[in-house]
């Protein structure tokens, strides 16, 4: 008898002593695990960069016509936005993928053009490249073509800006120098003058009328 009384005295002195300390019971066990961070949990998979935002843009590139003319052809491109117009218009540069060749997509560019940079003036868009060595120089066709797939895909495809013509400039050396443009249609431009998409209906479906310039 005097066993069990001693036993409960240590008791109530142990729960006087928890209480004390601010330890509390409850009369319902939790998970502690539900109010641990992730990164605390076992198995949890954390990152420290957020996920990419990809967005689905339009190009111009070239198509062989039954005939054996070239025209331009719209293709979805999925690419990281960088709040500029320039990753766009690299895809040009870069030509068609695997699987748009087997569509029978094709690009006058070469190995040797690289966009350096744009910027607007009003609405015209200013395209800066390093060189012109990617671009064809034997078949004056192309050349145009070269051309009207970096013009209409500024001033038709690219959205949330209003741009009317383009000026192609070489940079090199801290020194700009504008480019004459080739045309298929309407007045041949003055040199350094900027071009717009209708001077290439030559390339351009009857589908893809009107045109906004």
């Amino acid at each position: 008898m005097g066993n069990i009384i001693s036993l409960s005295r240590v008791l109530l002195f142990s729960i006087f002593i928890l209480s004390s300390c601010g330890i509390t019971f409850e009369d319902n066990p939790r998970s502690l695990s539900a109010e641990l961070p992730d990164t605390l949990i076992e198995g949890a998979v954390t990152t420290t960069e957020a996920p990419s935002i990809l967005e689905t843009v339009q190009i111009f590139l070239a198509k062989d016509s039954d005939e054996g003319s070239m025209f331009l052809e719209t293709v979805e491109r999925e690419i990281e936005p960088d709040g500029s117009v320039n990753t766009i218009l690299e895809q040009i540069l870069n030509g068609p993928t695997a699987d748009e060749q087997e569509r029978g997509l094709v690009s006058p560019f070469a190995e040797g053009s690289s966009l350096v940079g744009t910027t607007l003036e009003g609405s015209t868009l200013l395209v800066y490249l390093d060189t012109l060595d990617g671009f064809p120089t034997d078949d004056s066709a192309s050349n145009q073509l070269a051309f009207a797939m970096l013009v209409c895909t500024s001033t038709e495809l690219l959205k949330g800006i209003e741009i009317d013509e383009v000026l192609v400039l070489l940079r090199r050396d801290d020194q700009t120098t504008a480019v004459n443009a080739p045309v298929s249609d309407g007045e041949p431009p003055a040199d350094g003058e900027a071009v717009r998409c209708s001077n290439y209906l030559t390339y351009i479906q009857d589908s893809q009328l009107p045109l906004k310039s």
